[in-house]
């Protein structure tokens, strides 16, 4: 394969390395030629072995080969560049203009020449520990920041770098004729027509408009159909000649202003592979985007993390014990509380004896939601806080959420019912965002049916054993059949493998496709030999492969609240 860059202006390009495309800017043609050198070199080095490429500039080709070494050669074209795109031959600045690179012939087949801007010994250009180049700015967007002048051309501080040509809007309106400043007309040659630089700063904010705004739009912009008046040449401009960005009366920013100048979102930067490794090796001057599966995790990541209007309801439901609800309870949780950071809160809500408190961190109280019921109207006291709450939750140190236990008597258990549940549910809605609800085997009993009531997503998990995803096929059918259709319709079904043997195909697509014509999503976790023994969770032993699945599970969670 060809690797290729191709230049597209003075300060922008695209390298494609592999089917991966690197973005790199510089401030002028010359440094952005350095940092695509850098881009090359440090592929081969990667690689190590030498990468033909070939630079693509507007008419003109240069064939290279790059050493791992820094070396960069020129080489004779051979069959893959004939199958190379051309370049449009119109329309290019006039600083990326053929001067001794390559000659184009009257077809448009570059010849080389013994003098390339490429070629030659790059090895100076090679990551040694920092990559000293200035961060770039785009053309007309930075603010100036000066003293008052007596008229209001750019100071030559302010002035394009040498190595760039400057447009004719860096030309500021002193530069108008006397005839024209006179008539009150401006010469053609003072009217903007490209992003420009700013004049000094007079007491306001000014900035230039750069050649696809609306001069109406944008607020400090210099208008190119807008002429001083002769009045106006030598001082000040006035209010009809710039339009003052002002936040304040006195011209000042305000909060809002400076908000918005903060509120950008920052272009991913790859941080894995071999282009997290360029990110690193050149500290963020050159930094790919980030490959499909890492965008994919990062996009992952945002839809779990996304805010939501209000407190939420998870309810983990199935009908027949030993279905990994618990498992299901405590996974879901401990993925949104590492990721969500927080005010995450498991509850078992089973009708007999649960196991959820069993199955976290153990704590030294064995406190449960029939205590916090019987204080619960202290709890709903104006002054209450989070901290009163602390001697009933059991906190699951770096998993980030709190467990709150069913009774080990049945009998205690059976004193929370739908209104019980309820009022919990209500109390706790004020101290955590999203509550996973553990549930029991009893589809009649009332507190069962008031946590289906309570959910804002269903979750119905099942192993795969005929038992356990039979008894989930028969509580749907029973849910639809009580008015509960909707939840129905809106629940995530995951399917949970229980030992370590392949998953049938042909199980597999019975399973989906019954489910899947029930409920929202259907999604697969895998086994995981931690959860055979039923011992306390342990996230830092569970397997990166169910951390994934998990991810990817709660993604599909969140995507339903």
């Amino acid at each position: 394969m060809i690797a290729q860059a191709r230049i597209t202006s003075d300060t922008y390009a695209s390298v494609h390395l592999d089917n991966e495309v690197v973005e790199v800017e510089g401030a002028d043609l010359s440094e952005l030629r350095a940092h695509v050198k850098q881009v090359f070199i440090t592929a081969a080095q990667i690689e190590d072995s030498p990468l033909d490429v070939v630079i693509l500039e507007p008419d003109v080709r240069h064939h290279l080969r790059v050493e791992p070494s820094g070396r960069i050669s020129p080489r004779e074209p051979g069959e893959d560049d004939e199958n190379l795109p051309e370049l449009p031959a119109d329309g290019r600045p006039a600083s990326l203009q053929p001067s001794g690179g390559a000659a184009a012939t009257p077809t448009g087949r570059i010849g080389h020449s013994a003098v390339s801007p490429w070629a030659g010994d790059a090895s100076a250009d090679t990551f040694t520990g920092e990559f000293s180049v200035a961060r770039t700015h785009r053309a007309g967007r930075r603010r100036a920041h000066g003293a008052p002048v007596s008229g209001i051309s750019a100071p030559s501080s302010m002035s394009a770098p040498s190595s760039v040509s400057a447009p004719s809007s860096l030309s500021a309106p002193s530069s108008l004729s006397a005839s024209s400043a006179s008539s009150g007309a401006p010469s053609p040659s003072a009217r903007p027509s490209s992003p420009s630089a700013p004049p000094a700063d007079t007491g306001d904010t000014w900035r230039a408009r750069t050649a696809d705004e609306d001069p109406a739009e944008v607020p400090g912009s210099l208008s190119p159909t807008t002429a001083p008046s002769s009045s106006s040449v030598g001082t000040a401009p006035t209010k009809n000649e710039l339009v003052r960005q002002r936040g304040t009366d006195d011209g000042r920013p305000t909060l809002k202003d400076l908000q918005t100048s903060t509120a950008r979102k920052p272009k991913a930067k790859a941080s894995k592979g071999w282009r997290g490794f360029l990110t690193r090796a050149t500290g963020g001057v050159i930094a790919p985007r980030p490959g499909k599966k890492e965008q994919y995790e990062i996009d992952r990541l945002e839809r779990i993390r996304r805010p939501l209007d209000g407190p939420r309801n998870i309810v983990v439901v199935n009908l027949k014990g030993g279905a990994h609800k618990t498992t299901a309870s405590l996974m879901i949780a401990a993925t949104l509380g590492v990721t969500r950071g927080g005010n995450v809160l498991a509850w078992d809500n089973n009708e007999t004896r649960g196991t959820l408190g069993w199955r976290g961190i153990p704590t030294d109280h064995t406190r449960t939601a029939v205590d916090l019921l019987h204080d619960l109207d202290r709890m709903r006291s104006p002054q209450a806080s989070a901290a009163d709450l602390d001697p009933f939750m059991r906190p699951q140190g770096a998993m980030r959420f709190d467990i709150l236990a069913s009774d080990e008597d049945p009998g205690s258990a059976a004193s929370i019912d739908a209104e019980a549940f309820n009022d919990l549910n209500d109390t706790l809605s004020r101290f955590y965002r999203i509550k996973v609800i553990d549930t029991g085997n009893n589809v009649r009993a009332s507190n069962w049916m008031a946590a289906v009531h309570s959910a804002d997503q269903l979750v119905i998990i099942s192993t795969v054993r005929e038992d356990t995803f039979n008894a989930a096929a028969w509580m749907i059918d029973e849910l639809r059949a009580t008015g509960l259709h909707e939840q129905v319709d809106h629940a995530v079904t995951i399917l949970s493998h229980s030992s370590k043997g392949s998953f049938d195909p042909v199980l597999r697509t019975r399973l989906k496709n019954h489910f899947g014509a029930h409920t929202r999503a259907v999604t697969e976790v895998p086994y995981e030999q931690q959860f055979v023994d039923g011992s306390h969770l342990d996230w830092n032993r569970v397997s990166n492969a169910t951390k994934e699945a998990w991810l990817d599970a709660t993604a599909l969670i969140i995507d339903g609240m």
